[in-house]
Formats: C-alpha cells, structure tokens, sequence
C-alpha cells in the first residue's frame, strides 16, 4: 500500500507540474525561441527545459507552491543558455577558446568574465541573450551569487577531465560531477522565490548531485559513444556496476536528508518532494538491473548494441516493465 500511496503522489504532482510546464512552452515558445533559434536548438532547448521542470517541481513541492509563469519562463531562459553552452563546448578547440578568455579574464570581475566567454564562444549574441534576459529579472539580492554559481559551473563544464584521452582517477570524476549537477541545480533554485536559505541551497546541491548520478546512468551509452568520461561509465568499463549502483545509493540517502532537514510548507509536501525524488530512484535503479542483466546474458556490457544499452522509456513495453520494476521496489532511501 505504501508503494502504491508514494507511485500516485509522485506521478500525480509530476504530471500536473509537467503538464502547466507544457501548455505554458506552447503558448510562450514562440516569443522565447523560435525567432532566434534552428529546430534542433529548439529541440534540444525543449529538452533541457523538461529536465529543469523536475527540479522545479521539487522544489515547488517543498515550497507549498506550484511554479508561476514567470518562474516557467526563467527556466526555459537558464534551459536555453544551459543547451547553447553545451554546444559551445562540445569540440576539445572550443573548449579551449573558452578556458583562454576565463584565464585571460581572471582579474576581472565575474559577470565581465561571463560576458567574455559568451561573446568568443558565440559571436552572435544569442548566449549574451539569454544571460541579459535572466540577470535582468533576478532579485537584486541573488545576482551576485548567481554568477558566481553560473561561473563555477562554467568552470567545471570545461575541465578537461571529460574528455581526457586516458581515464581521469574515479574519484575526480565523482567530485567534478557533483559540482557540475549539485551548481546547475543550485542555478534554477535561484530563480525561484523566495530567495534560499542556507538549508534550501545544501537541498539544491544534493538534489543535482543526485540528478546528475541518474542522469549519467542513463546516458551510458551516449557518454561512452562521445568519448565523454563520467563515474558511471568509468565504473561500467572497469566492470563495476556495483559501485555504480553504490554511489547512487549514497546520492539518494544524502538527498533525503537534506530534503527532510529542508524548510517544508507542511509534512505532506515534504512527503510529495520525496516521493517525486523517490520515482527516479526507482527508475534508476531498474535501469542498474537492466545493465546488470545485459552483463549476466553477454558476460559483458554490449558498448555497439544501441538497442540493448539504451532504455527508450517512450515505448510501451519499456514503461510496463518499469512500473512493474516501481511496484517491487521501494520509495525511500534503504
């Protein structure tokens, strides 16, 4: 009965947040993106979007209050600067480019360094767009602390250990991918009112933290194709999945507590930010049983079978088998 309370709380408050995420993207999307963007950076903006919406959702939980318009519509601003950086620095000479102008901007201030790096990695304008676009709507007494948290993030996006020709040591990569989740969760939550508090800010970091040890499960197969180092893959090509599944775990009871240690409206949002974190454990952990699987069938993970590597959770055999998978499996941290 338990399992079932926490799958339709969590199922429940997501599809309703997603769903206002949506019709809010149709209505709005136009003025946002599409005069300024190609279809695939729509498309790939739409996406870091949704990603987003989860986060907000969890902390909208956790607030007592669900995300307003404005609110949707810094998401999709940070989304969108999130999604053109990424692009920025997808090749090994632009991110060099970019590390030359921060150390060249070193002894200025943060936003002159930010504003720097926008213009040599993309001259026309688009990411000094959406920088303007978000700073200019921040609360005064939170835009200092963005750039810096946008800076760091920059800084750790990067870092060389992502596409090091020889594997980086795990524990490094551990590290830089808590930062990057844990300071890219961080910049949503100050977007959102009221400004953090201490305690809102650790939740926020341990929430990316968490996310972003999901999401490089889930993106094995793509970060191994990309040449893309993660400590989920470092762990998968030496053959331990178990640490893998370990260091998730460890995510997930750190974000736990820093949930219920967390300012909540009352109990009952508490418990619906938990049960909403609790689903993508849940699935998490099915795609670990998945790979787990492919390593007892193959003896080895199959790295050049896309089919079998990469959960499509748009396909309906795939999502029956995961809310099979949900039902056995518990909600809270163990």
């Amino acid at each position: 009965m338990e399992r079932w309370f926490a799958l339709f709380m969590a199922v429940g408050y997501l599809l309703q947040h997603q769903l206002r995420a949506e019709v809010w993207l149709r209505l709005q999307g136009d003025a946002l993106w599409y005069r300024r963007l190609t279809s695939e950076q729509q498309r790939r903006c739409r996406h870091y979007f949704r990603g987003a919406v989860f986060l907000g959702a969890v902390f909208a939980a956790q607030r007592g209050c669900a995300m307003r318009s404005d609110e949707f519509q810094q998401f999709a601003h940070l989304a969108a600067l999130a999604a053109l950086f990424d692009d920025t620095s997808e090749t090994a000479s632009e991110a060099a480019s970019v590390r030359v102008v921060m150390s060249s901007t070193a002894s200025t201030t943060v936003p002159c360094a930010l504003y720097a790096y926008a213009r040599e990695a993309d001259p026309a304008g688009i990411l000094v767009f959406f920088l303007e676009k978000i700073r200019d709507r921040l609360p005064a007494e939170v835009v200092v602390f963005f750039e810096k948290t946008l800076h760091r993030v920059f800084d750790v996006e990067t870092s060389e250990c992502w596409r090091s020709p020889v594997p980086p040591p795990a524990g490094l990569l551990v590290e830089m991918a808590a930062q990057k989740g844990g300071h890219s969760a961080l910049l949503f939550r100050l977007l959102l009112s009221p400004p953090p508090s201490a305690t809102d800010c650790q939740l926020a970091l341990a929430l990316g933290t968490f996310v972003q040890a999901s999401d490089d499960l889930f993106d094995l197969w793509h970060d191994a194709r990309q040449h893309l180092w993660t400590p989920a893959r470092w762990w998968a090509e030496a053959g331990q999945l178990d640490q893998a599944a370990q260091h998730f775990e460890q995510a997930w009871q750190h974000l736990d507590a820093a949930l219920r240690a967390a300012p909540a409206a009352s109990a009952r949002n508490c418990l619906v930010s938990r049960a909403q974190v609790g689903l993508l454990a849940v699935l998490t952990r099915f795609c670990l049983a998945h790979y787990r699987q492919l390593v007892e069938k193959h003896g080895t993970l199959p790295w050049q079978n896309r089919e079998a590597m990469v959960l499509d959770m748009a396909r309906w055999c795939v999502r029956l088998r995961a809310f099979s998978f949900a039902l056995q499996s518990g909600f809270w941290p163990e």
